[in-house]
Formats: structure tokens, sequence, C-alpha cells
């Protein structure tokens, strides 16, 4: 049977197919691409705070991939290269993922209270337990998270508070702003510490 002659509802099959096929490298790097922001995002890297707007990326491009492999699923049924039921279930599957990447549902999953004492500590109405809190904020990992409070021990009545806040924020960041708030507070802001 030669193709003028063919049906032409499995011409049409045969071409969206060939498309599709074209679609399969973005497939693979819109996965790639979510993938990195989904670990990249809500972190700390290198010691430098992330935009919010990236918490947004990974869901986004794993919303486009997903739509994007739905339709070549889809049309691998049509064609009848593939069941519908494992289509249907590869889909599924795909959206549950989508929703647990969205910022909504993480915050659900995480887990309840603060993950650590650090933040209460450095409110202590007790002078040494501030300054330990201070200089402990200092050594965590995602030490940013505390530059807030870090900055406001800047002007604690305590100096002991005062220099390891500032010894703290002085690792954190790896350049020196020197003893003002304010300075600090215009590094955190441009860091993306501070909104």
């Amino acid at each position: 049977m030669s193709e003028s002659t063919a049906d032409p509802r499995r011409l049409r099959v045969r071409a969206g197919l060939a498309f599709v096929q074209v679609l399969r490298p973005a497939l693979y790097a819109l996965l790639a691409a979510s993938a990195l922001f989904t670990f990249w995002a809500g972190g700390d890297i290198a010691g430098h705070g992330l935009p919010r707007w990236t918490q947004v990326v990974a869901p986004t491009l794993f919303a486009i991939f997903l739509v994007v492999f739905a339709v070549y699923r889809f049309a691998l049924v049509r064609a009848r290269k593939r069941p519908a039921a494992t289509a249907l279930f590869q889909v599924g599957l795909g959206a549950l993922i989508w929703v647990l990447l969205l910022p909504s549902t993480r915050l659900k999953i995480a887990p309840a209270g603060p993950a650590d004492d650090v933040e209460a500590l450095l409110s202590s109405p007790d002078a040494r337990v501030r300054a330990l809190a201070a200089e402990v904020a200092g050594y965590r990992a995602g030490g940013s998270r505390y530059a807030a409070e870090l900055i406001d021990r800047l002007d604690d009545a305590d100096p002991r508070v005062r220099e390891r806040a500032h010894a703290s924020l002085l690792r954190l960041a790896g350049t020196d702003a020197g003893e003002s708030a304010e300075a600090w507070r215009a590094l955190a802001k441009q860091r993306g510490w501070l909104q």
C-alpha cells in the first residue's frame, strides 16, 4: 500500500509522532532543569541566599515538562504503541510530583516548629546566651537565615554580643560592612538575605 492510498488518520498520527520525537531532547532538558531548581531553591549556595522566585521555577518547568510529556504519551497511545493505562499512570504520577514541588506544599510538609533554637536564643534576656547564639549562628549551614537577628544584635547593650554578632556576619558574608547595622542591612538585602 502506498503513502498516497494509506489511511489519512494513520498519516496524521505518524506525522504527530515524528513531531513529538523532535521534542524528546526538550523533555529531558526541562526535566533536568526542574530537578536542578528543585535541589537549588530554598537554600544557600556558597553562603549566598537565593531569591524567592527560585522556589517557583521548579514547579513551572516541571508543569511545562508534564504538558509536553502528556502530549507525547497520548500520541503514543493514539498510535497504539503504548497502553492507555500506562500513559494515564505516568501522567498522573507526574501530576502528583508537580503538586509536591509547589512551594505551598513544601511548607505543609516541612517539620513543625523551628529546626533549631538559635533564633530564639538570640533574643534571650541573658547576654551570655545571646553572645553564644550569635557565635553559633555564624557556624551553622545556611547561617544567612539568621542575618536579620544578627544585624539586630549589632545594637545590643552587651559588647560581647555585638562583637560575636559582627564576627558571625563577617564569617557569613566573607566581607566586612563595618560596625553599622544599616550597612549590614544594605549588604544583606543585596545578597538576598533580607527582603
